[in-house]
């Protein structure tokens, strides 16, 4: 066994199948099919009611980004490129 680190190669099937059913979970979630009085929490609740709600959209975010979807940029940790100068100097 080598303990040399693996280079990534980007997400594998099984990721991608864990981010679409994630994607589908949430979007079903989030069309609010009980009007807000079905669910874990009900929606009558102030402040803790729309919780649910912000877990699902977090979660709907982040499988998208999974999936190459990136709805908020800078989402992965990438760092952006430094900007040039006029002359194109760094």
């Amino acid at each position: 066994m080598s303990n040399a680190p693996q280079a990534s190669v980007g997400p594998t099937l099984t990721s991608k199948l864990v981010a679409i059913g994630g994607v589908l979970v949430s979007c079903v979630y989030l069309a609010n099919l009980g009007w807000g009085a079905v669910g874990e929490i009900p929606d009558i609740f102030p402040g803790i009611g729309n919780l649910d709600e912000v877990f699902f959209s977090g979660l709907l975010i982040v499988c998208l980004a999974k999936l190459g979807i990136n709805v908020v940029p800078n989402l992965q940790g990438t760092k952006p490129a430094p900007p040039k100068n006029i002359d194109g100097r760094p």
